[in-house]
């Protein structure tokens, strides 16, 4: 039987690929509700800088992992069919391709200041309500459950993000 830690991963981008950074260009200013519902029908404006020219540049990734995470409209069946707790599907554009921004604002404080997260505490909350989540309220990484990687995954192989189980991930490997 696997350890509670051992059930979640952490997306990151595979800077292997990745030459480029993408940021949320949109007046609502979105980005500064982590922990509250986002509910919009008109498309939240990205834009995808290259770190080569610093121009902006057509997107040219299946899913974007930064402060926002970006999936392109392929997982769209698969990210609806979840209804992952406290989580919103937005509509997305970078220049004229479409997205959709998988806003996470469910906050379970696991993060522990001098132990790292102490996965014990989700072992009293009911599974749908902790596939997904943000480990503390400033988190920019969202933990998914096995469960959900392994749809994502079925979806196709992501070619511009890696991932990692939680328990392992480290800042070191997030910029590798």
């Amino acid at each position: 039987m696997t350890t509670i830690s051992e059930e979640y991963y952490v997306l990151s981008n595979n800077y292997s690929k990745v030459n480029f950074v993408v940021n949320m260009e949109d007046d609502r200013e979105f980005s500064l509700l982590m922990d509250k519902e986002i509910s919009t029908s008109t498309p939240v404006n990205f834009e995808c800088i290259s770190l080569k020219s610093f121009e902006s540049i057509a997107a040219p990734f299946d899913v974007s992992v930064n402060t926002e995470i970006l999936f392109d409209l392929d997982f769209l069946p698969t990210l609806s069919e979840l209804e992952l707790y406290q989580t919103s599907l937005i509509p997305a554009k970078v220049i004229n391709k479409d997205y959709i921004y998988l806003h996470c604002y469910n906050i379970i404080n696991i993060e522990e200041e001098c132990i790292g997260f102490d996965f014990s505490k989700l072992s009293n909350i009911p599974l749908e309500k902790r596939l997904a989540f943000k480990p503390s309220l400033g988190a920019i990484v969202v933990f998914f459950h096995k469960s959900i990687m392994d749809k994502l995954n079925s979806v196709k192989e992501m070619q511009y993000v890696k991932h990692k189980k939680a328990s392992d991930w480290s800042i070191e490997w997030e910029m590798s």
